[in-house]
């Protein structure tokens, strides 16, 4: 009697701890363009510092993301077919379109704001069209992840509406951080999109969908995806908590800033889970596919330097921006 063995072996990851970076702060900075954009429109006595504020995250975040989205590539150089072989059926060569198109616009309109060389009627174009880019970004963001069939937890039209729902919290707690005469409003909308994004994740959980199966059977059958879903309903839990008191109370600065670091490590964790617990799930064998983060450039240090290269952008836009006053005292 022959005895056939047969073998299969785990599949490597395909998209790295970059991609999260980038899922990360693209989020927040197209959802920061948006409420600019409002700020532009609906005018009120807060609208300019509002805008001012955004204006800074979306910037410093819109060139850090697409950075990140370059460093996950593995073949870097071959950007340029998006623009030589155009395939608009696909998502990919759309974000190619939206990507760079959103970071020129909205750095021409962070330049007019501060240089007030623009008048109304420019930057309100200027700003309505970075906001229609913005709106892009997201429906690309989210679709080129969401009609991926063969990995099933992605498979889910819930995916774009989490990840716009975690980013929209995440700016709100900055900009109540940024604006302490408003954290109790800004603290009001946290509420309503922590509550929104809950019930979106629970619909997604429950739902009668290929992703909805995927991710009950990983909680029944334990390990990694038990472990992240366990820690994003912990998260979503302290978070709403803190949300809800400095909604109703105006919080010292030291609640302040433990909101916005609970809400980013839920909008940073949501996009873990879901990218790369989403890549721990098998495709075509019946191995789990481990993975354990490294320490180098594809892993931990990515995750460190791109929050370092965040920072170090914000340091020196505060630093133009200071440039510029003295530079045009009347802007």
């Amino acid at each position: 009697m022959v005895i056939h063995e047969m073998l299969a072996q785990p599949q490597a990851i395909t998209w790295l701890p970059w991609a999260v970076q980038y899922f990360f702060f693209i989020g927040i900075a197209a959802c920061a363009a948006l409420v600019a954009c409002a700020a532009r429109w609906l005018r009120h006595r807060r609208s300019e510092q509002c805008e001012r504020v955004c204006l800074f995250i979306a910037l410093t975040c819109g060139i850090t993301a697409p950075l990140a989205l370059t460093a996950d590539l593995h073949q870097t150089a071959r950007f340029w077919h998006f623009y030589a072989w155009p395939t608009p059926w696909s998502w990919m060569p759309w974000g190619a379109l939206f990507l760079p198109l959103f970071t020129l616009l909205l750095g021409l309109w962070f330049l007019l704001f501060h240089l007030r060389k623009g008048d109304t009627r420019l930057l309100r174009a200027l700003a309505l069209a970075t906001a229609l880019t913005a709106i892009g970004l997201l429906l690309y963001t989210g679709r080129e992840v969401s009609v991926v069939r063969d990995r099933p937890m992605w498979f889910s039209y819930w995916f774009p509406v989490a990840m716009f729902l975690s980013a929209m919290s995440a700016l709100l707690a900055m900009l109540g951080l940024a604006m302490r005469d408003l954290t109790r409003r800004m603290a009001q909308g946290q509420v309503v999109t922590l509550v929104l994004l809950g019930a979106v994740l629970l619909a997604w959980y429950l739902g009668d969908t290929l992703s909805g199966e995927a991710l009950r059977q990983q909680w029944r059958l334990g390990g990694e995806i038990r472990l992240y879903l366990l820690t994003l309903m912990l998260l979503w839990t302290a978070t709403l908590a803190v949300s809800l008191y400095a909604s109703r109370y105006k919080p010292p600065f030291f609640i302040a800033l433990a909101s916005t670091l609970l809400v980013a490590i839920l909008c940073w964790t949501l996009r873990w889970t879901v990218l790369m617990g989403g890549q721990i799930i098998p495709k075509f064998n019946a191995l789990m596919n481990d993975y354990s983060l490294p320490m180098g450039t594809d892993g931990l240090l990515a995750i460190i330097g791109t929050f370092g290269l965040w920072l170090a952008l914000a340091v020196v836009l505060g630093e133009c921006v200071t440039w510029l006053s003295r530079r045009y005292p009347h802007a």
